[in-house]
């Protein structure tokens, strides 16, 4: 009887996770491509935000990601978590300002996305940035970023306004000089 009960939690508590594991959208679906809009405080503080809030983080978890946006599993709202060390608190972004600090400028990164899995492309990204955010009490934040939390940001930021890695990596082979690289040693 009572490993029958222990059974019965275990499946209990396995059927409550599989609820809350999202979908994450592949790249071609026009959520994507949206400009995501932005949450009222009325609705940052709703159980039905919260909801999306923890089951996004336990989305990215069960993916292996550092950053989720929520267009990425199919809600165009303007809200992404991350987390971007072992030693750095979990971050829930709504309704982000992005500020590129130019002055430190930009540096080349190489960038995965649970939407276009398998693929990692080359994209340039600001080393800092000042960034305002509510969490999700609904308080505001003011930080400079740096890091590795700065490139999450530009990248789970890109989403927001529905725009993909691969956008930016088109760019960046745009702008690339291949002249120069053609006459460079290769090392």
């Amino acid at each position: 009887m009572k490993t029958f009960f222990i059974l019965l939690l275990v499946s209990l508590a396995s059927q409550t996770l599989a609820q809350t594991r999202l979908g994450i959208i592949q790249i071609g679906h026009p959520t994507l491509r949206e400009h995501a809009r932005e949450l009222t405080m009325a609705e940052i503080q709703s159980p039905e935000i919260q909801t999306l809030i923890d089951d996004m983080i336990f989305t990215m978890k069960k993916a292996g990601g550092v950053g989720l946006a929520a267009p990425q599993v199919n809600e165009s709202l303007r809200l992404f978590v991350m987390k971007s060390g072992l030693s750095v608190p979990l971050t829930v972004v709504i309704n982000p300002k992005l500020e590129y600090l130019e002055s430190f400028g930009q540096q080349n990164s190489s960038e995965g996305c649970l939407s276009i899995p398998g693929k990692t492309v080359t994209v340039k990204r600001f080393k800092k940035l000042h960034m305002t955010y509510f969490n999700r009490k609904g308080e505001y934040i003011a930080e400079e970023v740096g890091g590795f939390k700065a490139i999450i940001s530009q990248h789970e930021y890109d989403h927001l306004n529905g725009v993909l890695i691969t956008d930016l990596a088109e760019q960046f082979m745009q702008t690339f000089d291949w002249e120069a690289w053609i006459a460079a040693p290769k090392m």
